[in-house]
């Protein structure tokens, strides 16, 4: 399983899980927290109307889920602390590994404050982090 958000640090880190899950032949399990407090406003031809938070995130899921090169992807939405939320999924579905990006990740100290540590600190399976700098 995978963090996603919209950053391209993510879809980095998703693409390497995607090349992976499809190497192994295993499914790809894409996570989101959303922020439902953000309404997404949609303009259609001349019209404004706001979509549902979580109909948007899955529908970005789906999309991003589309462009990979495996045919065996889930997804979930869901809200709060993206670490816990990552930790509580793959506990879940007893998720042998958990792949996250490395944004901000850098040295000792930041790692400790960031999602990638705290999944780190608290997941029950394995956890790649993986480059995305470059």
């Amino acid at each position: 399983m995978v963090g996603i958000n919209r950053s391209s640090t993510a879809a980095r880190a998703v693409a390497s899980a995607a090349e992976m899950a499809c190497a192994l032949g295993v499914n790809l399990h894409l996570v989101m927290c959303a922020d439902k407090s953000k309404a997404v406003e949609l303009k259609v031809r001349g019209d404004e109307f706001y979509a549902d938070w979580r109909s948007e995130a899955e529908q970005f899921l789906q999309d991003a889920a589309l462009e990979l090169d495996h045919d065996q992807v889930t997804h979930v939405v869901g809200v709060g602390s993206p670490a816990v939320m990552l930790c509580e999924e793959a506990h879940r579905l007893r998720a042998r590994t958990i792949v996250v990006g490395n944004r901000r990740v850098q040295g000792a100290s930041r790692v400790l404050g960031s999602i990638a540590g705290e999944v780190v600190k608290n997941a029950e399976c394995d956890v790649l982090i993986v480059n995305t700098t470059s």
